[in-house]
């Protein structure tokens, strides 16, 4: 038998979806590539890129058996998610952005975690390491660890937070379809959601292990905040109807909240923040993002407007130490070389 037909099947498709992503992708693929566990097959979907992404992928991949390259027009993130899921010749498949690193044990934890785990879990997610855009931590995105349904992850709106978390199975595709590329928000809650309500193994269980580091950098996403709340609000109405645990309510707490505290779509706001209190006061103040969103609620609109100015204040100083580093770290290059 010829050593190509004797090889195992990777167990693993990994799959980067890449579009002008040049000055963070070599960073994403060396953590593919410094993965402890090795059976998997490697994927970077360029979403027709115009700057020097292909080429330094190609720089960091070298020649790498499990790696191969599909270029193409520019898609979309879901339509390229699904290139790669179709694809894929693997049992699972895990997304890691083009800006995004991986731990060099996420593979081999987050298998161990789902084989261990009983055969309905379909998904599993792990904690993420939130980083500027040259590569400073800044906070830790905690969610807690253990099993989520439906109702979860529709009331928590994506406690998975970020596409790069998550290894899943490949048969969740099979069983409810793929991302929907009319979608260009909300497609990621929208896919587990789906998961979790329709396929054989709806259970997505998340880890206390912290995997990812997941960057914020200036037009990652297009923030459209009207685009992206109007698309959350159709998707909560059409979904809040399906919980079977928790109150409709409680799918409203973090949104008002949030949108409150931003300066998102006022009557958007006053809406999902009436909504939220229809779960009553006490049950808002045993949850984090319900004290919070009774915090923003309280407050007039003048000091809503003076605690973002404070916001966005830092977040300026934050910006403009990103871009002095990134300046120096360029002043720098070929010192003492």
């Amino acid at each position: 038998m010829s050593a190509l037909h004797s090889a195992a099947p990777p167990t693993v498709t990994v799959v980067t979806p890449a579009y002008n992503v040049a000055g963070y992708i070599g960073e994403a693929v060396d953590s593919v590539l410094r993965q402890t566990f090795a059976n998997f097959e490697y994927l970077v979907v360029d979403d027709g890129s115009s700057d020097d992404t292909v080429d330094v992928v190609k720089a960091h991949v070298g020649s790498d058996p499990r790696f191969r390259l599909v270029q193409g027009e520019h898609r979309g993130l879901s339509a390229v998610r699904n290139i790669g899921v179709r694809l894929s010749n693997s049992k699972y498949v895990a997304y890691l952005d083009g800006d995004d690193i991986w731990h060099p044990k996420f593979l081999e934890r987050q298998l161990g975690l789902i084989e261990s785990l009983p055969p309905n879990v379909g998904a599993v997610f792990c904690r993420s390491r939130v980083i500027l855009e040259n590569g400073t931590l800044v906070y830790l995105q905690w969610q807690r660890s253990g099993s989520y349904d439906f109702d979860d992850f529709l009331v928590r709106n994506n406690p998975a937070r970020n596409g790069s978390s998550l290894l899943i199975r490949k048969s969740c595709f099979e069983d409810v379809g793929v991302f929907d590329e009319s979608m260009r928000y909300v497609e990621d809650l929208e896919m587990w959601l789906r998961i979790a309500g329709g396929s054989r193994t709806p259970v997505l269980w998340a880890s206390k292990d912290y995997l990812v580091d997941w960057r914020l950098r200036p037009g990652s996403v297009t923030r459209d905040r009207a685009s992206s709340s109007r698309a959350l609000n159709d998707l909560l109405a059409s979904h809040t109807p399906r919980l079977r645990r928790l109150p409709a309510g409680l799918a409203y707490v973090r949104p008002a909240m949030v949108a409150l505290k931003y300066g998102g779509d006022k009557d958007l706001a006053e809406e999902w923040a009436l909504k939220a209190r229809s779960v009553g006061i006490s049950r808002l103040m045993r949850d984090t993002s319900g004290l919070r969103l009774l915090f923003w609620y309280t407050l007039p609109p003048v000091g809503r407007e003076a605690i973002r100015s404070l916001q966005g204040g830092t977040r300026e100083l934050l910006k403009s130490a990103n871009r002095r580093l990134r300046r120096g770290r360029s002043s720098n290059v070929g010192i003492g070389q």
